[in-house]
C-alpha cells in the first residue's frame, strides 16, 4: 500500500496497481483510476490497522490534489486519475462527495 509504483500514487489507491502491464487509467474503466469509494475504504483500512498516520497523509492528498477540490469551479467527479488527480468520467458524482465528507468528519 505504501509502495508509489503501486498503490501511493499522486492520488492514492489506484483500481489496479500502477506498475501493472494493464495499467490505463484514462481508458480503462477499472484498470486504474481512483474511485474514492475505495480510497475511503483503503484509508479506513490502514486505521483498523494502526496506521493513523499514513491514513492521515492518504487523505490529505486526496483533499489536496484531487481536481475539482483543488480548483474549486470544477465539479467532484466520479473517478480520477492516479498519476495526476484529473477528473475521470462523470461529474458531480454524490458518492465520491459523500466519502469525502465522510473522511472530514474524522478530522483529518
Amino acid at each position: 500500500m505504501m509502495d508509489t509504483a503501486k498503490f501511493a500514487t499522486y492520488i492514492p489507491f489506484p483500481t489496479l496497481a500502477a506498475d501493472h502491464p494493464k495499467f490505463k487509467p484514462k481508458n480503462g474503466y477499472w484498470r486504474g483510476p481512483v474511485w474514492l469509494d475505495q480510497a475511503y475504504f483503503a484509508i479506513q483500512g490502514l486505521r483498523n490497522y494502526g496506521y493513523e498516520e499514513e491514513a492521515i497523509q492518504f487523505s490529505h492528498h486526496l483533499f489536496d490534489r484531487l481536481e475539482g477540490l483543488k480548483n474549486a469551479d470544477l465539479p467532484i467527479r466520479e473517478n480520477y486519475h492516479p498519476l495526476t488527480g484529473e477528473g475521470l468520467e462523470s461529474q458531480h458524482f454524490s458518492w465520491s462527495a459523500a466519502h469525502l465528507l465522510m473522511l472530514l468528519q474524522q478530522g483529518d
